[in-house]
């Protein structure tokens, strides 16, 4: 049975706020400890939390110098008048209240309750065993070394956080180091098995700016009613800023923004979500801004990423002054991420534009292997290249004039000339990856393998998700429609796009609006579908301006829709399988065909051709779109599968042959296709181009691949 903390949960609340409240007067308190820890810092003593007493002693150590300063003196006395239910309010920001477990709040008070002893002088050993004896089943039998090991390993994650950010003694001392604090207790690592201590905790506070500062503004408008105002609060916390940071051998700055001078070391932040952020420093060159990520916090990102971590982020700067940001991630890291977070992803954020490596999905030996298979000493090198104002105002226009006037082989390679507008709404970004080493390019990564890689581009303004997409753009203003899904952060529409390779070319989202006259305003029962592709650049009309919606569907045109729809890479190379097949046909020009060869969505008939001109039926689509769901790359999620729908619903399930049958079971039971009024599948008539429409939107829908249509 699990021991609770023996107080309510509202006294929980009630301690952590208290935790807040005095951290002003708390301010810095942490650092490198040990003389193995400190060298670097010139740190002059030697303090390890080894007993209860040494981390009594280090408390006293840091407060009795200043314990008459007469700020300090009116902060404390305003803290004793708080009330609880004053507590309780100024501690709800920063407690995920929401289904919490109440014991986890507990555990995460009575810790905190600790560190505000300790960081006000007040500490006893007392209060150090009735900590450590009443949360002890909570953590599971966690021992009193490891809640010392922790407790210090939680000093120098606060000294880390303070550093590492700049963190002021003049201007926001309250906000940063309560930041710190609330960081430093789920970052630290936990010596206990299975990091029993911190696992307890880190569910229960927030620690986003929105939150702290909530939470501080609340604690300063409390004070100031007790008789300690803004002024008062501040002076405290630079007091014992200043004295700590002058006891540890550092000379801080109190002029401009009054941060520490020595220069911060590359910080790695925890997320409440289990994320961790890494921020490295960036070096301005001649021709670009290269980021790299030193070896020594190489082991820093992996000892702060949980094994449930679902991302590690790289933050690099926006390109500036004309100058592509280039990031270099050693493979050694990729891997030990890899290893230990089997589900993160690693995700560079450049601000509007962020780049997802799905790490889980990438074979990272297979990459190495090509170059001699030695893992530890390659790079990925990631370059991206945001374009400036006037040059994405550029490639509208070049996209404009090419969506107007392009000339087509054939009807489905024809842009409706019909298109009304066409604007580029999101930032426009070069990305290239290349592998590395020793600082050399070796070659460049035009995939990493067969997964979808996701640019994440965050939209200028809003877009009707029915008319927008991810595109690549070519040099001659030619573009290719690529998977692409939406979703909010921060207020903001974000474009997730899917590519499968590496692609020269500028990829960005854009937004138009096409429709046909004899589609538009009802003519035909499936014109939401069919805008909704030919506005996406998946589909297209005639060269005479018109759709044709009850146009029988060829084979070849079927599959040539199906690989741009999913985004498939060309492949131009045509291995001569099919009799009936040359290769340079119009369906092969931009190596469509031979993509859906090559992932196994089509095949051939059993006399060695294609009939590539010949009508497909409806079980050929079928069996098309079924394939497609067994791609790996796809993650078709089968739970959503309607097991309760069988063949047998059709009348005329024995014209279903034995070599669809399988396929037209699963596009049935996902919901991409259906039968007919008469409740029969009609397996041999033709797919019409209205038709076709219909079971490719539903298909890339529920393949996770597009928005449903609104």
């Amino acid at each position: 049975m699990v021991k609770k903390y023996p107080f309510s949960t509202k006294a929980a609340k009630a301690m952590i706020a208290a935790t807040i409240a005095l951290t002003p007067v708390a301010t810095t308190t942490a650092g490198l400890f040990g003389a193995d820890k400190a060298e670097a810092a010139q740190v002059q003593y030697d303090v390890h939390f080894n007993t209860p007493q040494a981390l009594v002693d280090y408390a006293k150590s840091i407060y009795t110098p200043i314990k008459n300063d007469e700020n300090v003196v009116k902060t404390v006395a305003a803290l004793k008048e708080t009330t609880a239910t004053e507590w309780n309010t100024i501690a709800q920001p920063v407690l995920q209240i929401p289904g919490a477990d109440p014991t986890e709040v507990q555990n995460a008070a009575a810790l905190l309750h600790l560190l505000l002893n300790k960081q006000t002088g007040v500490l006893t050993t007392e209060n150090v065993q009735q900590f450590i004896t009443v949360t002890r089943d909570n953590f599971n039998g966690a021992t009193e070394e490891d809640y010392l090991q922790y407790l210090e390993n939680v000093e120098e994650a606060i000294y880390e956080y303070y550093v590492t950010n700049g963190a002021s003694v003049t201007s926001e001392p309250t906000f940063n180091m309560v930041k710190g604090i609330l960081t430093a207790v789920q970052s630290a690592e936990d010596p206990s098995e299975d990091d029993k201590i911190r696992s307890e905790i880190v569910r229960t506070i927030k620690t986003d700016d929105t939150s702290v500062r909530a939470a501080v503004e609340l604690l300063e408008t409390t004070l100031e009613g007790h008789g300690a105002n803004e002024t008062v609060v501040k002076a405290a916390g630079q007091q014992f800023a200043l004295q700590w940071l002058t006891k540890y051998g550092y000379t801080p700055s109190t002029g401009g923004g009054g941060g520490v001078t020595p220069p911060p070391p590359v910080p790695v932040q925890p997320n409440p979500d289990g994320s961790v952020v890494v921020t490295p420093v960036p070096t301005e060159g001649t021709n670009e801004v290269v980021v790299t990520i030193p070896a020594a916090v190489e082991s820093q990102i992996v000892a702060a990423t949980p094994a449930n971590a679902p991302a590690v982020v790289i933050e690099v700067p926006n390109r500036e002054d004309g100058k592509p940001v280039v990031l270099d991630i050693p493979a050694s890291l990729a891997a030990a991420i890899q290893a230990k977070a089997p589900a993160a992803d690693i995700v560079i954020d450049a601000g509007d534009v962020k780049y997802v490596i799905p790490l889980s999905k990438v074979d990272l030996t297979a990459l190495a292997a090509g170059l001699g298979g030695n893992l530890s000493a390659l790079t990925l090198r990631i370059n991206i290249d945001e374009l400036t104002a006037a040059e994405a105002n550029s490639l509208e226009d070049l996209i404009q004039a090419k969506a107007a006037g392009t000339a087509a082989a054939s009807s489905e390679t024809k842009a409706a000339s019909i298109v009304s507008g066409v604007e580029v709404k999101a930032p426009a970004v070069k990305v290239k990856v290349q592998l590395a080493q020793n600082g050399t390019v070796l070659s460049e990564l035009k995939s990493f393998g067969n997964v979808y890689v996701n640019q994440e581009l965050t939209i200028d303004g809003s877009v009707n998700t029915n008319n927008a997409t991810g595109v690549v753009v070519a040099a001659d203003g030619s573009l290719k429609a690529l998977p692409t899904t939406f979703k909010t952060e921060d207020g903001k529409q974000v474009a997730v796009v899917g590519t499968l390779a590496n692609t020269d070319g500028v990829y960005t989202v854009i937004e138009s609006s096409v429709t046909f006259p004899d589609v538009n305003n009802g003519k035909n029962w499936a014109e939401k579908y069919i805008e909704t592709l030919s506005s996406k650049f998946i589909i297209a009309g005639t060269t005479a301006g018109t759709y044709k919606p009850d146009q029988d569907m060829t084979r070849s045109q079927f599959a040539v829709l199906l690989s741009r729809a999913l985004g498939l890479p060309g492949t131009t190379a045509y291995d001569g399988r099919f009799k009936d097949v040359k290769g340079d046909e119009w369906f092969n020009t931009n190596g469509e065909f031979m993509a859906a060869v090559k992932y196994g969505i089509i095949a051939g008939k059993p006399n060695g051709t294609f009939a590539p001109n010949d009508k497909v039926t409806r079980a050929e689509a079928a069996a098309m779109i079924g394939r497609a769901l067994e791609l790996d790359f796809i993650n078709f999620d089968e739970s959503q599968l309607n097991k309760s729908k069988k063949l047998a619903d059709f009348k005329d399930v024995k014209e279903i042959g034995a070599s669809t049958r399988a396929e037209v079971l699963k596009v049935y039971q996902a919901g991409i296709m259906s039968g007919a009024s008469n409740k029969e599948f009609n397996p041999n008539d033709y797919t019409k181009r209205d038709q076709m429409a219909r079971i490719l939107a539903e298909f890339l829908i529920k393949a996770n691949l597009m928005e449903n249509i609104k």
